[in-house]
């Protein structure tokens, strides 16, 4: 039969004030990394859509840019959502990229 194996784990709350504030530290640091990865992330997929949408207007096929302009709007709501960009930030661009997309349709 195997040894068993003790372990002893100090909780957060039993440890020293200086411990606590050592540990919340590198806790808040984690996070904070993990976090900003998310966020980056995040960005270069909208600034990848924008930068697709660009050359398809540019090309003039309205069709790929309606759906272009679709997964962009979603992932600015997204990004708005989970506080990325600000709601009103996504707002004005998703206003900015639809006018740039009807003026399409009208030339």
């Amino acid at each position: 039969m195997a040894n068993p194996v003790n372990i002893k784990i100090n909780k957060v709350k039993d440890r020293k004030p200086e411990e606590r504030l050592a540990w919340r530290r590198d806790y808040l640091s984690r996070k904070t990394a993990r976090k900003t990865e998310h966020n980056v992330r995040v960005r270069e997929n909208i600034s990848n859509l924008r930068r697709t949408l660009r050359q398809v207007t540019a090309t003039g096929d309205q069709a790929k840019a309606t759906e272009t302009l679709q997964k962009l709007q979603s992932a600015l709501d997204k990004a708005a959502k989970v506080g990325v960009m600000h709601k009103r930030t996504a707002a004005r661009r998703k206003s900015r990229l639809s006018k740039s997309v009807a003026a399409l349709k009208t030339a």
